[in-house]
């Protein structure tokens, strides 16, 4: 559906699954009228932008090479069938030993983009300051089931409820964009083979900076995303990310491998791989 397609993904079907994430993530900590509050007053905001919220994505298919136990080369599909000598693009990071032996059939490399909810300084008709509902800002760590081990803490100060509904709702519809890719991509892919777990810059063990190379292989201006020569990407809600193509039962790496910053000391995988 996605593959080397720019698309964009229309905002209402992403409506629910949104909310949901929206409800846990910010929810979370409030209760009584103080969450009532705060659930109205965002549904409120993300209705008054609802029509302008663009969300955006792009997939390329890579053919993959295990060049070493911690590092595979990838080349987009369509520069192997018309380059006579194609180059390969090199991702590194320790989870990948885990597929050594399994071996990898593939890649999808994607970039996704949510813009449209900024404020611009409209205030919410009928809300409250955070001072009246105790909220704050949200820190929030992504998976492929949406937002997680999100919370509300932080800032009192009025006004800056709406900053922080924009930020809370750009990560909701991110999520469930994710989400909603890998549904997409999982339907197709071959009889016994499945998706990796989501990865990518950032998280199991793979440098920020690996962010330029996945803009090698897909193209993230399809995708609404910028990405400047540090490495880092705009919009404020923007995503990338990785999933393998494994025969079906391959190991998958450990949740805690998901944090794993490539510190050799980190975890039990990485001390017994480099007992010797």
């Amino acid at each position: 559906m996605y593959r080397d397609t720019p698309v964009r993904i229309p905002e209402k079907e992403l409506r629910v699954s949104a909310e949901r994430h929206f409800t846990r993530a910010g929810g979370h900590g409030l209760t009584g009228k103080g969450r009532e509050v705060f659930l109205s007053g965002g549904r409120r905001y993300r209705d008054a932008r609802i029509q302008k919220i663009d969300i955006r994505a792009v997939v390329s298919f890579c053919d993959t090479k295990q060049e070493s136990p911690n590092s595979v080369l990838l080349q987009h599909a369509h520069a192997a069938k018309s380059s006579e000598s194609p180059e390969y693009v090199r991702l590194t990071a320790p989870v990948l030993e885990q597929y050594t032996e399994t071996g990898i059939a593939g890649a999808y490399v994607w970039f996704l983009s949510v813009s449209g909810l900024e404020s611009a300084g409209v205030s919410i008709d009928g809300g409250k300051s955070c001072a009246d509902m105790g909220s704050g800002s949200t820190g929030a760590d992504m998976d492929d089931e949406g937002i997680v081990d999100s919370k509300v803490d932080g800032s009192t100060e009025a006004g800056s409820i709406e900053s922080f509904y924009e930020t809370l709702w750009e990560e909701s519809y991110l999520a469930a964009a994710v989400s909603r890719l890998k549904k997409d991509l999982a339907g197709g892919i071959p009889s016994g083979y499945c998706l990796s777990p989501q990865m990518g810059p950032g998280y199991y063990g793979m440098s920020m900076e690996e962010i330029l190379a996945c803009g090698k292989l897909a193209d993230p201006g399809a995708a609404g995303v910028e990405i400047s020569e540090a490495g880092s990407m705009r919009p404020a809600a923007a995503s990338v990310g990785i999933y393998f193509v494994l025969p079906t039962g391959a190991p998958v790496p450990d949740q805690a491998c998901r944090s794993c910053v490539g510190d050799p000391r980190g975890c039990g995988f990485c001390l017994l791989r480099n007992k010797d």
